[in-house]
């Protein structure tokens, strides 16, 4: 680019910013210029780099009080560079000798900040912003932040599990904060409920589900109920596609309470250990050699993205607490398993969860599924304790 160009494009943009704010009725004589939070004669203005200014920001009257106090009385204009450095900074102040006035409470400092939950407990992955300069980062698993900020900047503090937050810096030396939760977590994945039928002779059976929540896809299309034919040997025939399965699927989303996740027993489970223990428990509570190895080829390779995994079981009746199925001729037994996990970074001391063992008596329901919670949990394994 030719120096003539340079220039044109230079004294362009600087005139659009001078646009702005004579739109906004301003002075630029008499307003305020806050470069990088110091304070500057507005001429220094035309003295930065066009392609060096990150944003500019321009204040009322009011707006600017707010944020500089009475130095912000006739308005401000507030501009943010990227490549300027506090070297390059001074020879500018150099220039107007007489005017500039450093403010050193407003200078740009990186502070640190906790946050916790209301009973002092650390968060981490709380999204913590500057809405000044749209900066933000997230805090790490000590609940602790660090962010550049000045004097009357706001901070927010977000997560889809608690309630929303801000507060204006004041020159704190260290920021604590405490966030409420909110009432409920979001959805969670209902995944892969399989119902199996085992009648003792060949038996017509309506089937519909009442589910808490939203159901997502069904196999076979489930209208209000699926109407089939069920064999002795687990084999469903559906009477509207005119086809055999092994079993019907469904499955959905639905939001738990927090009282859900404060799980009090459950299972502590290394990745190398997993097959093993999901044989002994499954077949423990009822399930037979060909559910619990379609249950492990499912869940298998989820699981074993986790070192180590926290499980919980949901068993018959609570099972129900979220999802009824209404059967007609009604089953003479029912075993029905939701596995509720997630990953934990260590091993943790949690009380064995107690599993019933239910013995298969005439016409007999299976169902399984389960749940990846690990998004809904605000401290992952710590709350367990």
């Amino acid at each position: 680019m030719t120096k003539l160009k340079f220039l044109t494009c230079l004294l362009f943009v600087n005139y659009s910013f001078s646009q702005k704010i004579e739109n906004e009725n301003y002075d630029t004589k008499t307003a305020l210029l806050v470069i990088n939070s110091l304070f500057l004669d507005t001429a220094a203005m035309d003295k930065i780099p066009t392609n060096a200014i990150e944003s500019l920001e321009v204040l009322k009257e009011n707006d600017a009080i707010k944020r500089f106090g009475k130095q912000g009385k006739n308005g401000a204009i507030v501009i943010r560079t990227k490549k300027i450095s506090s070297k390059e900074l001074k020879k500018l102040y150099a220039l107007y000798p007489s005017t500039i006035e450093l403010n050193v409470k407003s200078q740009i400092k990186k502070i640190t900040g906790k946050v916790t939950d209301c009973e002092n407990i650390p968060l981490p992955n709380i999204l913590v912003q500057n809405i000044n300069t749209k900066k933000s980062v997230f805090t790490d698993s000590l609940g602790e932040f660090s962010l550049e900020m000045s004097k009357n900047d706001i901070l927010s503090f977000s997560n889809e599990r608690y309630q929303p937050l801000r507060l204006q810096y004041t020159n704190q030396k260290k920021i604590v904060t405490a966030l409420k939760i909110k009432d409920t977590y979001g959805n969670i994945m209902v995944e892969k409920p399989v119902i199996y039928l085992y009648p003792k002779e060949k038996t017509d059976v309506e089937l519909s589900l009442k589910f808490d929540g939203k159901i997502l896809t069904t196999f076979p299309k489930l209208e209000k109920s699926w109407n089939v034919t069920a064999y002795e040997n687990g084999q469903i025939f559906d009477k509207k596609t005119n086809r055999f399965y092994t079993s019907l699927f469904w499955d959905g989303e639905i939001s738990f309470p927090p009282s859900h996740y404060q799980y009090k027993t459950g299972f502590i489970v290394e990745k190398e250990k997993l097959a093993s223990f999901l044989i002994e428990k499954l077949e423990f509570m009822g399930l037979n050699t060909v559910e619990t190895n379609e249950f492990i080829q499912y869940w298998l390779p989820i699981l074993e993205r986790n070192k180590t995994t926290f499980i919980h079981f949901l068993v018959n009746e609570n099972y129900d607490v979220f999802s009824t199925n209404y059967v007609t001729p009604k089953p003479d037994t029912s075993i029905r398993i939701l596995m509720e996990f997630f990953g934990v970074d260590a091993p943790i001391s949690i009380p064995p969860q107690e599993l019933p063992k239910t013995i298969r008596k005439g016409f007999t329901l299976v169902e399984w599924g389960g749940s990846d919670v690990s998004n809904q949990l605000p401290l992952n394994y710590l709350k367990l304790n």
